[in-house]
């Protein structure tokens, strides 16, 4: 048992020598630190706050969609803070890379072009005509505003190329292609597989834009060959310069209407209330729609390509579930698919990365409607622009196109 403290360093509650030890021991430590007086530095608040922003303009900026694997300019503009020469990309390094017009426009001609041209620019007997060679191209019929002309609006209706009939149709590209874009694609096109054209240039699309702004139907062969072969655009005698000092056009441009005004050819409808939808008036706006996107691929009389295109006449595709129907065209298809019995090996990328208009809800429910409606299809449930909007909230988190397996196990009751 301990002693008390009977020394000099006695305490006054008569505390054993242990005690005082320990409380020496407990007199030696550090205060306890509180949060209360000790703030975060001004400093390193004003470097988070910072990084904050930085952090959401940047994915302002580049998000792309949220898409991993595309990247769209129509989601996603850098060069709003970041401008890049016209005709710049990103290097494998990282650093902007100066695209010519010949590798620019061979890059757009694969995006787009491709499906029905073919690499080889030989094209698809009796739908879509060879571009090599072509007399349209470099030839008895070629004529810069014609060959601009149809880029910008399309063609539809027969034509003859290289003593070959062709009956098929082109979605026109104004819409969808910036106007250096459909200068490079021309200037490739017309310098490719053995054609000796020239260049294109921004200046004389531009012009064309102007010149053709009130066309708005697609061409057809006896409309273009109204067009004079000696016709120039601005911007042909010196391709690259400012329009200012481009030579005038053969037809002045309306400057009482002005650029920003311009329309689509088919208005998107509004969206009407699902209880009163007007299916007929849907079909009808479809249609014209079909005639400036499906109708290239899948022909006007829905019968497809064999092997290429699967035909949307009599489809189960197109006459079973529409909630799986809206899933495949706003995400895409890839890979083998059977239509009709038959086996096709392509890829749908998603329509309203490859026509724009089709973002608009009522616009893409108007094409549907139209598609399960001609030819043999008859569907009375329509599709609306809520239903469409619908279909997109629930697969908003998807980022990759179908496939067969993915489709059968998101729709596995759909017939």
């Amino acid at each position: 048992m301990s002693q008390p403290n009977a020394g000099q360093d006695r305490l006054d509650y008569l505390e054993t020598a242990d005690i005082t030890e320990v409380h020496a021991s407990i007199a030696r430590e550090h205060a306890e630190p509180s949060a209360d007086v000790t703030p975060i530095p001004t400093w390193l608040s004003i470097l988070c706050a910072g990084a904050l922003c930085w952090a959401g303009i940047y994915v302002g900026i580049f998000h792309g969609g949220f898409n991993p694997k595309v990247f769209n300019e129509y989601e996603s503009n850098p060069t709003a803070f970041f401008p890049l020469p016209g005709n710049a990309t990103v290097g494998p390094g990282g650093p902007a890379v100066e695209l010519t017009p010949l590798a620019l426009g061979e890059k757009v001609f694969k995006e787009v072009c491709a499906s029905c041209h073919q690499l080889t620019g030989t094209g698809m007997p009796g739908q879509f005509p060879p571009l090599a060679g072509s007399e349209w191209v470099d030839g008895s019929e070629y004529n810069e505003k014609r060959i601009v002309a149809i880029v910008l609006k399309g063609f539809k209706g027969p034509v003859t190329v290289k003593g070959a009939a062709f009956n098929g149709a082109m979605p026109g590209q104004e819409q969808a292609l910036k106007p250096n874009k459909i200068a490079a694609v021309l200037t490739y096109v017309k310098q490719a597989w053995g054609n000796k054209g020239g260049e294109i240039s921004e200046a004389q699309v531009t012009a064309a834009k102007k010149e053709f702004l009130d066309h708005g139907d697609q061409w057809t062969a006896e409309e273009l060959k109204k067009i004079p072969l000696d016709a120039k655009l601005e911007g042909a005698a010196a391709p690259g310069t400012p329009q200012a000092n481009a030579k005038p056009a053969d037809k002045p441009a309306d400057t009482t209407k002005p650029v920003a005004e311009v329309k689509p050819a088919v208005a998107p409808a509004p969206a009407p209330v699902a209880a009163t939808f007007d299916l007929a008036s849907s079909i009808a706006s479809g249609k014209a729609i079909y005639a400036t996107t499906c109708i290239a691929c899948h022909l006007p009389t829905g019968t497809g390509l064999p092997g290429t295109f699967p035909p949307f006449d009599g489809s189960e595709w197109i006459n079973g579930d529409p909630r799986r129907l809206v899933a495949l065209v706003i995400k895409g298809y890839s890979g083998p698919i059977t239509v009709k019995g038959q086996a096709f090996n392509n890829i749908l990328i998603a329509v309203d990365t490859q026509f724009p208009q089709l973002k608009d809800n009522a616009s893409l429910a108007n094409v549907l409607n139209y598609v399960r409606n001609e030819w043999s299809n008859k569907n009375s449930t329509a599709v609306t622009p809520d239903f469409v909007q619908k279909v997109r909230d629930e697969f908003k988190g998807r980022v990759e196109s179908w496939n067969a397996a993915d489709i059968e196990k998101a729709f596995p009751a759909a017939k």
